[in-house]
């Protein structure tokens, strides 16, 4: 056989395995689906169903794991939301979220208009800054705060050593504001990428109508921008907040030992105490202020339609 005809044989065959591929895949379209929906379902019933179960089924004993009988209380709840210093945490962690949440918005909103109006030829660059610090792990992300805010970091040098305003350097580092300030630098973008995607999602000739009837910039963008952006800022503010409230990692580099929030106790809990049950019960109810506050936002806003879906 000369080389054009092996090479136009290799060429049938080729087309003939294509053809079948996609009279398969075309027969089996349903079937596909399926097996890709059951994949997904199985991964959350094992990895979150079945795993929280667990977590609640230790809240409610006395003593978790358990060891000979089954002895159910529910004085792990009791005991987690009755002493003085869990209710403080809790409470600093839920108005370190809004915090973080109120500031990623302000920042956010800004930027993301200017991304979604800009006619600018490097757009696309732009919105791969904002994903970009999404490829370097957190923990490096926070110890380059440790050392801005360090004694001996960046923030005291140039207020100690260059500008000459302070005579001693600051505390800044172990506090609650820095935990704010790494929490922000952290979820800012948790909070863009869903306002960007519904601004840029719309119809832009309704900005145009409204001027046209006479509405001013402002008035456009009340009346408009605005509104077509609220499933974006839902989105974002219950992602953003539900990150936050449960954060461990920045906390623990930046917050120190009396600048602690809940996940940090719970970890603690598993950990250091050995007190499963008590933990369980702190995990349980964090689980279900996220599960409620993303409820609450889902009912007010509608998150489905930041993907095109009506409100709930």
């Amino acid at each position: 056989m000369s080389q054009p005809e092996a090479t136009d044989r290799s060429v049938q065959q080729s087309i003939t395995v294509r053809t079948r591929v996609n009279e398969l895949v075309s027969r089996y379209r349903d079937h596909l689906a399926s097996a890709q929906l059951f994949v997904g379902l199985t991964y959350l019933l094992i990895f979150f169903v079945v795993s929280f179960a667990i977590i609640v089924f230790y809240s409610v004993l006395k003593t978790a794991p358990p060891a000979d009988a089954y002895e159910f209380t529910i004085q792990n709840y009791i005991e987690f939301l009755t002493d003085e210093f869990y209710r403080t945490v809790l409470w600093e962690s839920i108005f370190i979220g809004i915090q973080v949440t109120v500031i990623t918005l302000a920042i956010a909103y800004p930027v993301a208009y200017f991304l979604a109006f800009t006619e600018s030829a490097h757009k696309n660059l732009l919105v791969l800054l904002v994903i970009l610090p999404f490829w370097i792990n957190i923990v490096i992300r926070t110890y380059a705060w440790r050392l801005i805010l360090g004694r001996q970091g960046v923030l005291n040098y140039l207020f100690v050593t260059v500008f000459g305003v302070m005579e001693q350097p600051g505390d800044y580092l172990f506090s609650q504001g820095s935990i704010v300030l790494g929490l922000v630098h952290v979820f800012l973008p948790f909070m863009l990428l869903p306002i960007y995607t519904s601004l840029n999602r719309f119809d832009r000739t309704q900005i145009e109508a409204a001027k046209n009837l006479g509405a001013n910039k402002l008035r456009a963008f009340y009346e408009v921008t605005l509104p077509q952006s609220l499933p974006g800022i839902a989105a974002g503010v219950a992602i953003v907040y539900v990150l936050a409230f449960g954060s461990f990692v920045v906390p623990l580099l930046l917050g120190g030992s009396r600048n602690i929030m809940i996940a940090n106790v719970i970890s603690e809990m598993f950990g250091q105490f050995q007190a499963w049950e008590v933990g369980s019960a702190m995990a349980v109810v964090v689980t279900a202020i996220s599960l409620t506050l993303v409820f609450v936002f889902n009912h007010l806003v509608g998150l489905g339609g930041l993907y095109g879906g009506e409100s709930a």
